[in-house]
């Protein structure tokens, strides 16, 4: 049986370099919000700081396996992003359309008299 390291090995070294470099994207693409949070190189305590809670909050935060859309949006502002949102549709045959969710602007938000 051949094993994974061993079919890499028979791979020519261009192939391995560009699966390498495809899994590294792949892998960067999904992180959890600790890894997310080391990546951008900030502390728990700094990002408390900035989101206003004790060091123990935002751990806490990084364990949940739910959270509210505006507590994830804060998190991501506190590292200095942005978050935003995609729906992902397939359409006809192989083809995927994208579509950007977005908050709502001043304007288009309902006043209940």
């Amino acid at each position: 049986m051949t094993t994974h390291k061993d079919f890499m090995a028979s791979l020519p070294k261009k192939r391995r370099k560009a699966i390498e470099n495809r899994a590294a994207e792949i892998f960067a693409e999904e992180m959890t919000l600790q890894q997310l949070r080391k990546a951008r190189d900030r502390s728990q305590e700094s990002t408390a700081e900035a989101l206003g809670l004790k060091q123990a909050a935002v751990s806490r935060l990084e364990n949940r396996d739910d959270m509210r859309i505006s507590t994830l949006r804060e998190y991501v502002q506190a590292l200095g992003g942005e978050l935003e949102f995609y729906a992902r549709f397939k359409e006809g045959g192989d083809k995927t359309r994208f579509v950007r969710i977005r908050n709502k602007t001043k304007d288009e938000h309902q006043t209940v008299s």
